[in-house]
């Protein structure tokens, strides 16, 4: 049977490969980019969902003192990534940019979090029916990775469709910009 560990880190494998994909969104243009981030945040809030209502709340620690500390600083880390995301958010439809790099590292300082603390711990703590019933609760709440590939965009020369990660930038018109291979090779 997989441990708790080894079915979270591989969702946060899935989250980080969606932070990176998210990342490369950035500079495109206004609708596109949200696009990104509504696919990004919904795979994010899943991963979340699943660890404060299936994990969270089946947890019953043998040092009720260290566990309880450990669960409302996980909860005030979740509320500061959904605050981050709100703010990502708002400056999207505002001015069509965002903060990412500073989400990123709050992201990666959590997961880092998780795995090596709060996942151990629970695979070590909790029994195994409740470990079992566990892994199944997060087998069912699934991710889907590379989930921003699947959003559709032009190129902006010939209209050909493309999947948002999919097309090439030109470096000297910079990423605002999203080609085909064939339209592509024929910029000089």
């Amino acid at each position: 049977m997989k441990t708790i560990s080894e079915v979270m880190a591989r969702d946060h494998d899935k989250i980080v490969g969606l932070i990176n994909d998210f990342g490369k969104c950035i500079e495109l243009e206004k609708q596109t980019l949200k696009k990104a981030y509504q696919t990004f945040t919904w795979e994010l809030e899943k991963h979340i969902f699943t660890e404060e209502k299936v994990i969270f709340t089946k947890y019953e620690p043998e040092d009720e003192r260290e566990g309880y500390e450990m669960i409302p600083q996980l909860m005030q880390e979740h509320n500061k990534i959904y605050k981050k995301l709100r703010e990502m958010k708002k400056s999207i439809k505002s001015r069509g940019t965002c903060d990412f790099k500073e989400f990123k590292k709050i992201m990666i300082k959590h997961k880092d979090f998780e795995e090596k603390s709060v996942y151990p711990k629970l695979d070590q703590e909790l029994d195994e029916t409740t470990k079992k019933m566990i892994v199944n609760r997060i087998g069912e709440v699934k991710l889907t990775p590379n989930s921003l590939k699947n959003i559709k965009v032009k190129c902006s020369e010939c209209d050909k469709k493309l999947g948002i990660l999919s097309g090439y930038h030109h470096s000297k018109l910079g990423k605002k910009w999203l080609f085909c291979s064939e339209c592509y090779d024929k910029i000089e």
